[in-house]
């Protein structure tokens, strides 16, 4: 039960090191996670977020997957082991090193250290994939779209660009 060891660490005091809040913005593509969490981070103070993309744990660059039966989509054409470890570091307020997944070329680049700041905003399709990545998070936010109504290819009196929020909080 590793999830149940991470919320019983992130309860202990850290010593001097402050347990940042975690935040995940969760939804399928184009549902609206980088603009909110943008938002999030221009709200808090980007001196005061730190804010990751889990899309970037891909395991094959695009050339490679182009002889792969799943998509970058599905959680085997991703790290979710290493999501896991990184989201338990982030959550006790160590720092990782982040694979990088340039969506423009297609190629996996350079690793960049993120420091955890105050606020930890977490997007991606796969932040709460497992119930260890969950047990890392203060708050979730779900954004799910709503249904496009039968032949109208726009969402029943919504903006196109519109998504329902679904937001669970954890007690600390």
């Amino acid at each position: 039960m590793p999830h149940k060891l991470m919320q019983m660490q992130r309860a202990v005091n850290q010593g001097s090191r402050r347990r940042p809040v975690m935040l995940a913005i969760a939804g399928d593509s184009a549902t609206g996670k980088t603009t909110l969490t943008k938002g999030l981070v221009e709200a808090l103070g980007p001196e005061r977020s730190t804010s990751i993309c889990v899309d970037d744990y891909h395991r094959y660059d695009r050339q490679e997957r182009k002889e792969l039966p799943f998509t970058a989509l599905h959680p085997d054409c991703n790290y979710v082991g290493i999501i896991e470890q990184h989201l338990q570091l982030l959550a006790t307020g160590q720092p990782i090193l982040k694979p990088v997944y340039d969506h423009a070329t297609g190629q996996l680049t350079r690793p960049q250290l993120i420091e955890p700041r105050d606020f930890v905003i977490v997007e991606g399709l796969l932040p709460l994939h497992t119930t260890l990545t969950r047990a890392c998070f203060d708050v979730t936010v779900y954004l799910n779209p709503r249904r496009k109504s039968a032949g109208s290819g726009r969402s029943s009196g919504t903006p196109r660009s519109a998504a329902t929020p679904l937001t669970r909080c954890s007690p600390s």
